[in-house]
Protein backbone atom coordinates (compact mmCIF):
# COMPACT_ATOMS: atom_id res chain seq x y z
CA UNK A 1 0.00 0.00 0.00
CA UNK A 2 1.27 3.41 -0.80
CA UNK A 3 2.23 5.60 2.40
CA UNK A 4 4.19 8.20 0.70
CA UNK A 5 4.49 9.95 -2.84
CA UNK A 6 7.05 12.24 -4.03
CA UNK A 7 6.18 15.09 -6.76
CA UNK A 8 8.61 16.49 -9.42
CA UNK A 9 8.27 19.97 -9.44
CA UNK A 10 8.20 21.44 -12.78
CA UNK A 11 5.98 20.40 -15.62
CA UNK A 12 4.35 18.21 -12.65
CA UNK A 13 2.90 20.43 -10.13
CA UNK A 14 3.90 24.03 -11.93
CA UNK A 15 4.98 25.64 -15.42
CA UNK A 16 6.07 28.91 -17.09
CA UNK A 17 3.56 31.38 -18.64
CA UNK A 18 3.43 32.68 -20.60
CA UNK A 19 5.57 29.66 -22.65
CA UNK A 20 8.26 31.11 -24.61
CA UNK A 21 7.33 30.12 -27.86
CA UNK A 22 4.09 31.45 -27.76
CA UNK A 23 5.56 35.03 -25.94
CA UNK A 24 8.41 35.86 -28.39
CA UNK A 25 6.34 35.40 -31.66
CA UNK A 26 3.67 37.97 -30.13
CA UNK A 27 6.48 40.17 -29.46
CA UNK A 28 8.06 40.16 -32.90
CA UNK A 29 4.79 41.12 -34.16
CA UNK A 30 4.77 44.29 -31.83
CA UNK A 31 7.92 45.33 -34.03
CA UNK A 32 6.76 44.09 -37.53
CA UNK A 33 8.64 40.38 -37.45
CA UNK A 34 6.09 37.30 -38.65
CA UNK A 35 7.65 34.09 -36.84
CA UNK A 36 5.10 31.44 -35.96
CA UNK A 37 5.05 30.04 -32.74
CA UNK A 38 5.54 26.92 -34.28
CA UNK A 39 8.64 27.68 -36.25
CA UNK A 40 10.14 29.54 -33.08
CA UNK A 41 9.61 26.03 -30.77
CA UNK A 42 11.63 24.31 -33.55
CA UNK A 43 14.34 26.49 -33.05
CA UNK A 44 13.81 25.91 -29.24
CA UNK A 45 14.11 22.42 -29.21
CA UNK A 46 17.34 22.32 -31.56
CA UNK A 47 18.72 24.52 -28.92
CA UNK A 48 18.18 22.27 -26.07
CA UNK A 49 19.20 19.06 -28.14
CA UNK A 50 22.77 21.22 -28.79
CA UNK A 51 23.64 23.08 -26.10
CA UNK A 52 26.12 25.44 -26.66
CA UNK A 53 29.47 25.06 -24.94
CA UNK A 54 29.47 28.45 -23.06
CA UNK A 55 25.78 27.20 -21.48
CA UNK A 56 26.54 24.20 -20.60
CA UNK A 57 28.09 24.32 -17.10
CA UNK A 58 25.25 26.46 -15.92
CA UNK A 59 22.21 24.41 -17.93
CA UNK A 60 23.55 21.18 -16.07
CA UNK A 61 23.70 22.58 -12.57
CA UNK A 62 20.75 24.62 -13.01
CA UNK A 63 18.91 23.87 -9.98
CA UNK A 64 22.17 24.09 -7.78
CA UNK A 65 22.96 27.59 -8.76
CA UNK A 66 22.17 30.69 -6.49
CA UNK A 67 19.88 32.64 -7.29
CA UNK A 68 21.91 35.71 -9.15
CA UNK A 69 23.56 32.69 -11.00
CA UNK A 70 20.24 31.08 -12.19
CA UNK A 71 18.83 34.30 -13.11
CA UNK A 72 21.72 35.12 -15.65
CA UNK A 73 21.68 31.99 -16.99
CA UNK A 74 18.27 32.66 -18.16
CA UNK A 75 19.09 36.00 -20.03
CA UNK A 76 21.61 34.39 -21.79
CA UNK A 77 19.93 31.09 -22.47
CA UNK A 78 17.55 33.32 -23.67
CA UNK A 79 19.58 35.28 -25.51
CA UNK A 80 20.64 32.14 -27.74
CA UNK A 81 16.96 30.87 -27.85
CA UNK A 82 16.60 34.35 -29.86
CA UNK A 83 20.00 34.30 -31.50
CA UNK A 84 18.37 30.91 -33.76
CA UNK A 85 15.95 33.18 -35.21
CA UNK A 86 18.86 34.46 -37.05
CA UNK A 87 17.42 37.78 -37.53
CA UNK A 88 18.64 40.11 -40.11
CA UNK A 89 18.94 44.08 -40.62
CA UNK A 90 21.13 46.91 -39.22
CA UNK A 91 23.23 44.80 -36.49
CA UNK A 92 22.67 47.40 -34.31
CA UNK A 93 19.12 48.04 -34.77
CA UNK A 94 19.00 43.69 -34.07
CA UNK A 95 20.88 44.10 -31.13
CA UNK A 96 18.55 46.30 -29.45
CA UNK A 97 15.88 44.24 -30.43
CA UNK A 98 17.37 41.09 -28.92
CA UNK A 99 18.05 42.87 -25.81
CA UNK A 100 14.86 44.03 -25.15
CA UNK A 101 13.28 40.32 -26.14
CA UNK A 102 15.40 38.97 -23.65
CA UNK A 103 14.49 41.37 -21.16
CA UNK A 104 10.46 41.00 -21.81
CA UNK A 105 11.08 37.64 -20.86
CA UNK A 106 12.15 37.56 -18.25
CA UNK A 107 9.58 40.31 -16.96
CA UNK A 108 6.79 38.64 -18.78
CA UNK A 109 7.16 35.05 -17.44
CA UNK A 110 6.69 33.63 -14.17
CA UNK A 111 6.20 30.14 -12.70
CA UNK A 112 2.80 29.18 -11.37
CA UNK A 113 0.75 25.74 -10.40
CA UNK A 114 -1.36 24.06 -12.33
CA UNK A 115 -4.89 24.85 -11.60
CA UNK A 116 -5.44 20.96 -10.26
CA UNK A 117 -2.59 20.86 -7.41
CA UNK A 118 -4.01 23.09 -4.46
CA UNK A 119 -7.07 20.56 -4.20
CA UNK A 120 -5.19 16.75 -5.19
CA UNK A 121 -2.42 17.81 -2.13
CA UNK A 122 -5.31 18.36 0.21
CA UNK A 123 -7.25 15.07 -0.69
CA UNK A 124 -3.72 13.18 -0.23
CA UNK A 125 -2.87 15.30 3.12
CA UNK A 126 -6.90 14.10 4.24
CA UNK A 127 -5.93 10.72 3.35
CA UNK A 128 -2.98 10.73 5.51
CA UNK A 129 -0.50 10.27 2.56
CA UNK A 130 2.95 11.83 3.30
CA UNK A 131 4.03 14.22 0.37
CA UNK A 132 7.66 15.23 -0.70
CA UNK A 133 8.64 17.70 -3.62
CA UNK A 134 11.92 15.70 -5.24
CA UNK A 135 13.41 18.05 -8.13
CA UNK A 136 16.27 19.21 -9.70
CA UNK A 137 15.99 22.84 -9.28
CA UNK A 138 16.44 25.12 -6.71
CA UNK A 139 14.37 24.90 -3.77
CA UNK A 140 13.71 28.84 -2.77
CA UNK A 141 11.36 29.47 -6.09
CA UNK A 142 9.77 25.85 -5.09
CA UNK A 143 9.40 27.01 -1.25
CA UNK A 144 7.63 30.34 -2.38
CA UNK A 145 5.14 29.07 -4.97
CA UNK A 146 3.34 26.52 -2.42
CA UNK A 147 3.78 29.11 0.58
CA UNK A 148 1.84 31.45 -2.22
CA UNK A 149 -0.84 28.67 -2.45
CA UNK A 150 -1.09 27.71 1.19
CA UNK A 151 0.01 24.42 0.24
CA UNK A 152 3.68 24.19 2.21
CA UNK A 153 2.32 22.16 5.49
CA UNK A 154 1.61 19.65 3.74
CA UNK A 155 5.13 18.90 2.45
CA UNK A 156 7.09 16.62 4.81
CA UNK A 157 10.13 18.39 3.09
CA UNK A 158 11.66 19.97 -0.14
CA UNK A 159 14.24 17.78 -1.33
CA UNK A 160 16.22 19.82 -4.11
CA UNK A 161 19.61 19.60 -5.73
CA UNK A 162 20.83 22.65 -4.05
CA UNK A 163 20.71 20.98 -0.71
CA UNK A 164 21.72 17.51 -0.96
CA UNK A 165 22.80 15.99 -4.30
CA UNK A 166 23.38 17.74 -7.39
CA UNK A 167 22.51 14.73 -9.55
CA UNK A 168 18.33 14.64 -8.70
CA UNK A 169 18.50 10.77 -9.24
CA UNK A 170 20.58 10.25 -6.36
CA UNK A 171 18.11 12.10 -4.63
CA UNK A 172 16.01 9.01 -4.04
CA UNK A 173 18.43 7.73 -1.21
CA UNK A 174 17.38 10.86 0.80
CA UNK A 175 13.61 10.33 0.71
CA UNK A 176 14.15 6.79 1.64
CA UNK A 177 16.38 7.69 4.43
CA UNK A 178 14.03 10.82 5.32
CA UNK A 179 11.28 9.58 5.00
CA UNK A 180 11.67 5.78 6.45
CA UNK A 181 9.53 4.49 4.21
CA UNK A 182 10.17 0.89 2.04
CA UNK A 183 10.27 1.25 -1.69
CA UNK A 184 7.04 -0.26 -1.51
CA UNK A 185 5.07 2.43 -0.08
CA UNK A 186 6.65 5.29 -1.83
CA UNK A 187 4.79 6.22 -5.22
CA UNK A 188 7.24 8.92 -7.38
CA UNK A 189 5.42 10.93 -10.03
CA UNK A 190 7.07 13.33 -12.80
CA UNK A 191 7.85 14.06 -16.16
CA UNK A 192 10.44 13.25 -17.07
CA UNK A 193 11.54 9.12 -18.26
CA UNK A 194 14.91 9.34 -17.14
CA UNK A 195 14.86 10.98 -13.89
CA UNK A 196 10.90 10.62 -12.71
CA UNK A 197 10.69 6.94 -14.49
CA UNK A 198 13.83 5.05 -14.52
CA UNK A 199 15.44 6.96 -11.69
CA UNK A 200 13.39 5.61 -8.80
CA UNK A 201 13.14 2.47 -10.38
CA UNK A 202 16.52 2.38 -9.63
CA UNK A 203 15.87 2.69 -5.79
CA UNK A 204 12.71 0.31 -6.34
CA UNK A 205 10.31 3.04 -5.91
CA UNK A 206 7.29 2.85 -8.35
CA UNK A 207 7.04 5.89 -10.63
CA UNK A 208 4.43 7.37 -13.28
CA UNK A 209 4.58 9.66 -16.03
CA UNK A 210 2.44 12.66 -16.52
CA UNK A 211 1.52 13.93 -19.50
CA UNK A 212 -0.42 17.04 -19.22
CA UNK A 213 -2.56 18.36 -22.42
CA UNK A 214 -0.44 21.18 -22.45
CA UNK A 215 2.76 19.64 -22.61
CA UNK A 216 5.03 19.67 -25.67
CA UNK A 217 4.23 16.21 -26.96
CA UNK A 218 7.04 15.69 -29.39
CA UNK A 219 9.57 16.71 -26.73
CA UNK A 220 8.03 14.07 -24.60
CA UNK A 221 9.30 10.52 -25.16
CA UNK A 222 7.48 7.22 -24.36
CA UNK A 223 7.62 4.06 -23.50
CA UNK A 224 5.23 1.34 -22.54
CA UNK A 225 6.98 0.62 -19.05
CA UNK A 226 5.27 3.23 -17.65
CA UNK A 227 1.98 4.19 -16.40
CA UNK A 228 0.77 7.77 -17.83
CA UNK A 229 -1.49 9.90 -16.10
CA UNK A 230 -2.75 13.59 -18.02
CA UNK A 231 -3.92 14.51 -14.86
CA UNK A 232 -3.02 14.51 -11.06
CA UNK A 233 -5.96 13.27 -9.59
CA UNK A 234 -5.61 10.54 -11.65
CA UNK A 235 -2.53 9.15 -9.22
CA UNK A 236 -5.73 8.29 -6.51
CA UNK A 237 -6.20 5.25 -8.38
CA UNK A 238 -2.71 3.92 -7.98
CA UNK A 239 -2.83 4.21 -4.01
CA UNK A 240 -4.11 1.03 -3.22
Amino acid sequence: MIKCISFDFDRTLAYVRPQTHHLVPKLLTEKGINISADEFLKKCVELRQNIPVHLQDHYFRFGSLSKKLRTAFLKEYNKARIDMLELSGDQKEVDTLKEWLTNQIYLQQNKVLYDDIVDVVKQLGNLGIRQYILSGNHSDGIIELLEKSNILQYFEEIITVDKYFDKKIANFRILLEHSHFSPQEILHIGDDLVTDGYGPRDYQIKSIIIRRSNQLDFLAKHDENFQVITKLNELVKFLD
